[in-house]
């Protein structure tokens, strides 16, 4: 069996390299995986889509969390627990912000 950590052991396959998981050492942030949307982004978006957006977005951090992300937990996140609107005042500053992430 070839070493998975070698780099012969790096595979093209659908015109993507696949690199080892070793090999990715960053750690990921909640503002790396949060999309955000202006109140106008927002009120485009059918029902169906904020509550995708509400699910993956919740999935996210639940999984962040779960690996040991240390963040008290986003405004984002408690708009979207509790149903209210989660969108930004300015593009890229969602409600709330996220100063310490």
């Amino acid at each position: 069996m070839e070493d998975q950590s070698s780099p012969a052991s790096v595979l093209p396959q659908g015109g993507h390299t696949l690199l080892p998981s070793a090999s990715f050492q960053e750690s990921v942030t909640f503002k790396d995986v949060i999309v955000d949307f202006t109140q106008e982004e927002w009120r485009q978006l059918d029902p169906v889509q904020r509550d995708l957006f509400r699910d993956v977005t919740l999935e996210n951090y639940t999984h962040l969390v779960s690996i040991g992300l240390q963040v008290s937990k986003p405004d984002v996140i408690s708009h979207l627990e509790q149903g209210t609107e989660p969108w930004t005042v300015e593009p890229g500053i969602p409600v709330g912000g996220f100063a310490d992430m």
